[in-house]
């Protein structure tokens, strides 16, 4: 008798304890800890980690080519001549390469580099004497193009000196006065009067009456702005120096030691 109560009690104890347990809130999983909340969450991070690798790889091509590195601009250059010519870059080279402008090196060369310079940057300044150096030891192989990209609203005053250099090319005195202008460029005041255009004509062995009509006629504006639309039709936005190597954009100072390795990769001997 005293098993069969037991076991009455027991199933009766184990009645209410089920019954009981029905009762009790079941916990809610968060939408983190679903199979397909998992699934949003790796694809998120994945999707995030692209974009910044996206980025810092943008970055970095950036800071290369500004600080004169030109690896990337190296790989770029060697995988399209590799490749079919792109039209977009003949096209661009038939504006760029002008057979009117001032130059260094071979002029029938294959291998041109068009710079566009302000003659009151001080970048451009340093990189005269580097692209003097270029052309005394490669001028056989390559062609160096000097255009004028006057920064203005940077340089006040500097298209009018990129005119006067342009006037004086009329008459092949273009580096005397390129060069003295870049000599001076810390004293260079925002404008010279006629008298001193005249006096530095007559120094330099140039018809002074011939200058003062190109200047003040604005045909030597007049080529300095056709140099700046072109640049910019180009692509160039910075400034300057920027150079434009067979139809390839490079922006920044570039030390005498990269245009040599440059040139070895482009198959130009020492």
């Amino acid at each position: 008798m005293f098993s069969v109560n037991c076991w009455r009690t027991l199933l009766g104890c184990d009645k209410i304890s089920l019954s009981s347990m029905a009762f009790i809130p079941q916990k809610t999983k968060h939408w983190y800890s679903t199979w397909w909340g998992m699934v949003v969450l790796a694809a998120s991070v994945l999707i995030a980690a692209a974009i910044m690798a996206f980025g810092l790889l943008i970055f970095s091509y950036w800071q290369e080519v500004k600080s004169g590195n030109t690896e990337y601009f190296r790989q770029k250059f060697y995988q399209q001549a590799q490749e079919t010519v792109d039209p977009a870059v003949t096209v661009m080279r038939e504006v760029l390469e002008t057979t009117d402008d001032p130059y260094l090196g071979n002029v029938s060369a294959q291998n041109v580099i068009v710079e566009f310079i302000d003659h009151k940057c001080p970048i451009c300044k340093v990189q005269t004497s580097v692209m003097q150096q270029v052309a005394a030891k490669y001028g056989y192989a390559i062609k160096i193009i000097t255009r004028d990209f006057p920064m203005e609203s940077v340089h006040e005053g500097t298209t009018q000196y990129a005119a006067i250099a342009s006037c004086a090319h009329e008459q092949g005195g273009y580096s005397l006065v390129s060069n003295l202008f870049f000599s001076n460029q810390d004293i260079l005041p925002t404008e010279l009067s006629s008298d001193e255009i005249g006096n530095m004509s007559d120094s330099f062995g140039l018809d002074k009456a011939k200058m003062l009509e190109c200047v003040n006629s604005g045909r030597g504006r007049t080529e300095v702005m056709k140099d700046y639309s072109d640049a910019v039709e180009a692509g160039l936005t910075k400034g300057t120096p920027t150079y434009f190597v067979n139809g390839y954009m490079l922006e920044g100072a570039v030390p005498f030691d990269t245009w040599e390795e440059l040139f070895q990769k482009m198959g130009l001997a020492n």
